[in-house]
């Protein structure tokens, strides 16, 4: 069957001190926060004895082992064990285990910590007990019942009041408290076991408790402590067997030093349960099946090991996200390739010639499209070229040699333009954007020559002879200029490229122009 363990601190009603006994403070003890809860009671009265009764097969007690400390003796049913040395060597021992029990019947036990020696200290820390419930091959269910569930039942109604002392201390925020002497509440249940909770402190009131009256005498318990601890063990019962059963607590008459009455404050229940003594979750209930808070809840070497490393790994992990994040952003926004470090982003491979740069003799300068109209310091500019040519005729293969040229350089001022004469011709060339792509119906375009130059010759035109100065060789060359010739040209008009450059002296001009995709 299923095994339910369960803690009471020092502060609990549960635990009956008898005189000598002390609570641990932090103005006496730097200490007091290695403490379970940061409390304990401690007694360096010869023979002053703290007892308690449980049901159940096996129970620890627990406290401190210090330099001040001494012997102390258990009694278990009436059966007193050989004194225990306390004393431990400074820093101590907190949390430790004073004494374990064999397994025991599961049967009620009263047990006895006493201090065995005079002027030695021994102390009290936390208690815990385990009850089995149900079969071994279920599990177990535990149900919190706030204090506000129609299980309760408070009598007189008037009696009692929703506002007690501390209330953000109350489990779910909600708790009932009455001063009255005489006020009983009944909570009405169906389970093997049953914890009920609430606070203990200076005002606290003494009560008596007992389940399915008239099968169990009362029990008296009292909440008044120096110090004020919520969430305390009020009662315990358990190995009830299946049926409905009912705690009745009645509040005892009493006043504290200033004579005003002393108070009960109930925060939630407990009930504990397995399927098979007809135990089912309650709706709404938050617990999930877990022990409620006045059990520990130790999880495993193992389990804590594992959850370190998944932090661990986890922050780990959401840092290398954050660090990509900012190379790819790097990268990006400075057209840059992280490779052992930063280094500028490659070329395409394959890249074509209309791809790449060519400007065998100066750098063009690239203008958008949307760009606004050319200012004084920013215009087009005319570049005029002249030749010992006459305009040569506009043939259907070739065109004319001599003319103007011209170009956009937005950083050259604006200078005056050579006059126009009748053997010129100007070439617009339309500005474009460096990122835009080759558009055919924006290639340079031939403009008539000025008014009162010579017109062109037509496409039947007789021979003209032309003279062309070059480095390599001076020779006349006879253009044909007539369409209708089988062998118009006798002999073709010289080519530039980027791998023969023009000589100086040539009376043609070349320009090269960067298409980029």
């Amino acid at each position: 069957m299923p095994n339910l363990t369960l803690t009471i601190e020092d502060t609990s009603p549960l635990l009956v001190y008898s005189t000598g006994w002390n609570p641990g403070s932090s103005r006496d003890d730097d200490s007091l926060e290695l403490y379970s809860d940061g409390s304990y009671m401690f007694t360096s009265t010869q023979a002053a004895n703290v007892q308690f009764v449980i049901q159940g097969t096996n129970f620890g007690i627990y406290g401190a082992k210090r330099s001040s400390h001494g012997a102390y003796q258990i009694s278990v049913d009436n059966k007193v064990y050989t004194p225990v040395d306390g004393k431990a060597s400074d820093p101590g021992n907190f949390q430790a285990a004073l004494f374990s029990s064999i397994p025991l019947p599961n049967v009620p036990h009263t047990i006895s910590l006493a201090n065995a020696n005079p002027g030695t200290l021994v102390d009290l820390d936390y208690v815990t007990w385990t009850v089995p419930v149900g079969r071994d091959d279920e599990s177990l269910i535990v149900n919190t019942i706030q204090d506000t569930d129609s299980s309760f039942k408070y009598t007189p109604p008037e009696a009692w009041t929703t506002n007690p002392n501390n209330l953000g201390t109350f489990s779910g925020g909600s708790g009932h408290t009455s001063s009255q002497a005489g006020a009983q509440l009944q909570f009405t249940f169906e389970g093997d076991a049953i914890s009920l909770f609430g606070p203990v402190g200076p005002k606290g009131a003494t009560y008596s408790v007992a389940i399915n009256v008239g099968n169990a005498l009362p029990n008296n318990y009292s909440t008044g402590k120096i110090f004020f601890r919520p969430n305390n063990m009020l009662y315990h019962a358990n190995n009830l067997g299946t049926g409905k059963h009912t705690v009745t607590v009645i509040v005892q008459p009493g006043n504290d030093t200033s004579g005003e009455s002393n108070s009960l404050a109930i925060d939630y229940a407990q009930v504990y349960t397995t399927p098979s003594l007809g135990g089912q979750k309650v709706a709404g209930d938050s617990s999930n099946g877990a022990v409620g808070s006045s059990q520990k809840a130790q999880l495993s070497t193992g389990a804590i090991v594992g959850i370190t490393l998944g932090a661990v790994l986890a922050v780990i992990s959401i840092l290398a996200i954050v660090m990509w994040g900012i190379f790819c952003y790097i990268r990006q926004r400075h057209n840059r390739t992280f490779f052992y470090g930063f280094i500028e982003k490659p070329q395409k491979d394959g890249q074509s010639m209309t791809e790449e740069t060519a400007r065998p003799y100066r750098v063009y300068a690239s203008v958008p499209a949307e760009s606004p109209p050319p200012t004084a310091a920013e215009r087009l500019q005319s570049q005029t070229s002249y030749s010992t040519l006459n305009n040569t005729p506009n043939t259907s293969q070739w065109p004319p040699s001599g003319g103007q040229g011209s170009s956009i350089d937005p950083l050259i001022p604006y200078q005056p333009q050579v006059p126009v004469n009748a053997n010129t011709q100007e070439l617009i060339i339309p500005p474009r954007g460096s990122t835009e792509k080759y558009r055919p119906d924006r290639i340079p375009q031939l403009q008539p020559p000025p008014q009162g130059s010579r017109s062109r010759q037509p496409p039947g035109g007789a021979l003209s002879t032309v003279s062309e100065e070059s480095s390599r060789q001076n020779a006349s060359l006879m253009i044909g200029a007539s369409v209708d010739d089988p062998n118009p040209l006798s002999a073709p008009p010289p080519e530039y490229s980027p791998e023969q450059p023009i000589s100086s002296t040539a009376a043609s001009s070349f320009y090269a122009r960067e298409f980029t995709r």
